[in-house]
Protein backbone atom coordinates (compact mmCIF):
# COMPACT_ATOMS: atom_id res chain seq x y z
CA UNK A 1 0.00 0.00 0.00
CA UNK A 2 1.35 3.40 -0.93
CA UNK A 3 -0.79 5.10 1.70
CA UNK A 4 -1.60 4.19 5.30
CA UNK A 5 -4.87 4.88 7.08
CA UNK A 6 -5.04 5.88 10.74
CA UNK A 7 -6.32 3.34 13.30
CA UNK A 8 -9.89 4.64 13.29
CA UNK A 9 -12.94 2.51 14.11
CA UNK A 10 -14.94 3.74 11.11
CA UNK A 11 -12.01 3.25 8.73
CA UNK A 12 -11.25 -0.24 10.02
CA UNK A 13 -14.90 -1.30 9.91
CA UNK A 14 -15.37 0.19 6.45
CA UNK A 15 -12.17 -1.28 5.00
CA UNK A 16 -12.37 -4.53 6.95
CA UNK A 17 -14.23 -6.45 4.18
CA UNK A 18 -11.98 -5.06 1.45
CA UNK A 19 -8.73 -5.77 3.31
CA UNK A 20 -9.95 -9.21 4.38
CA UNK A 21 -10.82 -10.08 0.78
CA UNK A 22 -7.42 -8.90 -0.50
CA UNK A 23 -5.53 -10.64 2.31
CA UNK A 24 -7.27 -13.94 1.67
Amino acid sequence: MAFELPPLPYAHDALQPHISKETL
